[in-house]
């Protein structure tokens, strides 16, 4: 893209060439302590893309502008559509997920015994084959005697397990790669940009800007009151 002028979005998917797909838009989701999900519209010149070639492997999609990377954003397809084909092109939809995203798809119940919570979250994570994770751990966490996982999905348990342990997780991105990071200080999240609020009609000649965004507000829960019998 070293060529290229304005904003432009790339997609890579699985083994596929990297022209195959064309980005028409995309829809990301993301926050502190949940999965991600990323909607991909996508035109392609071929009308019979081989679904087992894009279901459950990698896709990273890129934003450049003015030739620059800005950001890259991978995970795995976890959904496949193909839609209506025109005159030269087919319509695609992907949806991508975090490979931690895959933990919510299984249930269990077992006992861990005399382990410290990242050595249980570890323990999870490498069952489910992610070995891309890390811990930015300010504060010694104590060994747990016993702790139980009952009939609750291997994400629920680590998302709760986390919670109980003042600790939440966010997604780290590299070429061809993400990482999950878990954490229990807002000291490892790094600072965001500062970013120009547009209030004009017309866009900016140059730099990023906000174009529009919604602020709200929801009850939420204010105590927790705990009793031990």
């Amino acid at each position: 893209m070293a060529n290229s002028t304005g904003l432009q979005f790339t997609v890579k998917v699985g083994a596929l060439e990297a022209g195959t797909f064309a980005v028409v838009d995309f829809r990301l989701d993301e926050g502190l302590n949940r999965p991600f999900s990323l909607s991909l519209s996508l035109a392609s010149a071929l009308p019979d893309v081989d679904f087992g070639a894009v279901l459950d492997q990698p896709c990273e999609l890129m934003i450049w502008y003015e030739g620059e990377l800005k950001r890259r954003v991978s995970g795995i397809i976890s959904g496949f559509t193909q839609g209506d084909t025109g005159f030269r092109r087919t319509r695609y939809q992907i949806e991508v997920r975090p490979a931690l995203w895959r933990l919510g798809l299984r249930t269990n119940a077992r006992i861990f015994q005399a382990q410290k919570p990242e050595a249980i979250i570890g323990t999870l994570l490498e069952e489910a084959g992610i070995t891309d994770y890390a811990f930015a751990l300010r504060n010694e966490h104590a060994v747990r005697e016993y702790c139980v996982q009952y009939r609750e999905s291997d994400l629920a348990f680590i998302t709760r397990l986390a919670a109980e342990e003042g600790m939440y997780f966010f997604h780290e991105y590299e070429e061809g790669k993400h990482r999950v990071v878990f954490a229990d200080d807002a000291g490892a999240l790094t600072k965001g940009p500062e970013l120009f609020f547009n209030l004009a009609t017309q866009g900016l000649s140059e730099g990023e800007y906000v174009r529009r965004f919604h602020y709200a507000e929801r009850v939420s829960t204010a105590e927790v009151e705990l009793k031990d019998y």
